[in-house]
């Protein structure tokens, strides 16, 4: 082929448009991977194509195939990844809009960005009734299924991925002081899951600590799925269900801050 021929399948951008299209498909799957079928339902692309991009990303492995004929993403997208530059354009904006939050509403204000398969802590702010007991710091980094924060990005993943991180819950107390038995830790998680994708956000108490109570949603980007979250994190009395509702516009209005300085 020279230089100035195109492709059978359409142009080079085409080309390059569905296979990133393919690639954010597989990215929703995480470590399971994903049928063709379902693969080529998600990008909207053919079957027919999406097999043969596949195997073409497979040679590069940029793609791997599953031994139960499921395709995942491939460790030379990780190679990549390392030059890949923050996806943060402006730290301050970030930290004046959540410390903004804190001083509107008193609480403690989180921003967090998911890292692989959990969730870093950018940013704490905290107003003038700040949360002191089993608190989170900036550079800490949890399980998605550990805090508010991580349940917003879980809850943005395709369903078998999130089945697979419920399975991996403790089967016993995640502590000493936790009170609930490992089925109703998973059945609040659910719950947890459900009003997100119901609703937009996750609020809640003893969802993932006993006696904190939490409101999480995600912020708005470019991208098909949710990489950052901001939150409100308060002890219970402080989270009431009339509360959310007057505090919810305001965390809203600040993940539209958050996304202008991302990309």
């Amino acid at each position: 082929m020279t230089e100035n021929e195109v492709p059978e399948s359409g142009t080079r951008t085409q080309v390059v448009d569905r296979a990133a299209k393919i690639l954010a498909a597989l990215a929703a799957y995480g470590l399971s991977g994903g049928r063709l079928v379902d693969i080529a339902r998600d990008s909207g692309i053919a079957r027919p194509t999406v097999h043969r991009l596949l195997q073409e990303l497979v040679a590069v492995d940029y793609v791997r195939q599953l031994s139960d004929k499921r395709y995942g993403l491939g460790a030379g997208l990780f190679a990549l990844s390392l030059s890949v530059p923050s996806p943060v354009r402006d730290m301050n904006a970030i930290k004046v809009a959540a410390q903004d939050l804190s001083d509107q509403c008193g609480d403690t204000v989180y921003v967090a960005i998911r890292q692989f398969n959990s969730v870093h802590y950018l940013v704490r702010t905290s107003g003038s009734f700040p949360i002191r007991t089993h608190s989170v710091a900036v550079g800490d980094t949890m399980p998605l299924t550990s805090s508010y924060s991580g349940l917003v990005l879980l809850s943005g993943m395709d369903r078998l991925a999130q089945e697979e991180f419920l399975d991996r819950l403790p089967e016993g107390p995640t502590s000493h002081y936790w009170p609930r038995s490992a089925e109703e830790h998973e059945a609040e998680i659910r719950r947890a899951l459900t009003q997100n994708a119901r609703e937009g956000y996750i609020s809640g108490k003893d969802v993932v600590i006993p006696g904190v109570a939490g409101l999480a949603l995600a912020v708005p980007s470019r991208t098909q799925h949710p990489y950052m979250t901001v939150s409100i994190s308060a002890v219970e009395s402080r989270l009431a269900t009339e509360r959310i509702k007057d505090l919810l516009p305001l965390l809203q209005n600040t993940a539209k801050r958050i996304s202008a300085a991302i990309d």
